[in-house]
């Protein structure tokens, strides 16, 4: 995504997945950030001080709405549906034509996909969303990851 003018994340942690971010950030890319943990999101915040561009706010993981539209937004600490909680709305946080990563899946070895011996409706709603074309990548034997792109209009 080195176009990517606006990238987003839910779920800093140690910001590990944020420095990957910015060091694959195109020059002068604005990071967003949201950690719900506050001394997570206080070491990141200190980690990335010096980056101007890098924003890392403590907060629940809606308050990445708050910067939308995204051209890149990785949805690990929140807004997936893997916990059962509220799903995020690509129509708000991405730009036509931008990106949505969601990982740290299982890969899918059935369809439809399982997960814990139910079908996965989080990976399914991602899959057959409207408004998305998207594609399960296998990373790994035991690592996958959702990439999908919002359709354009």
């Amino acid at each position: 995504m080195r176009g990517a003018e606006r990238i987003g994340e839910t779920g800093t942690g140690c910001g590990v997945g944020l420095a990957w971010l910015a060091c694959g950030a195109r020059p002068g890319a604005e990071l967003v950030s949201v950690e719900r943990d506050a001394e997570r999101a206080a070491l990141a915040a200190e980690l990335f001080a010096g980056m101007p561009t890098v924003t890392v706010i403590q907060d629940d993981w809606t308050e990445i709405y708050r910067d939308a539209p995204y051209d890149l937004l990785v949805l690990d600490g929140g807004g997936q549906g893997k916990t059962g909680g509220p799903v995020a709305d690509p129509h708000r946080l991405l730009r036509d034509g931008g990106t949505l990563v969601i990982d740290d899946l299982s890969p899918a070895k059935h369809w439809p996909p399982r997960f814990e011996g139910k079908i996965d409706q989080p990976r399914m709603h991602w899959l057959n969303h409207s408004g998305m074309d998207a594609a399960e990548l296998r990373l790994g034997p035991d690592l996958a990851a959702v990439v999908a792109t919002r359709r354009y209009g």
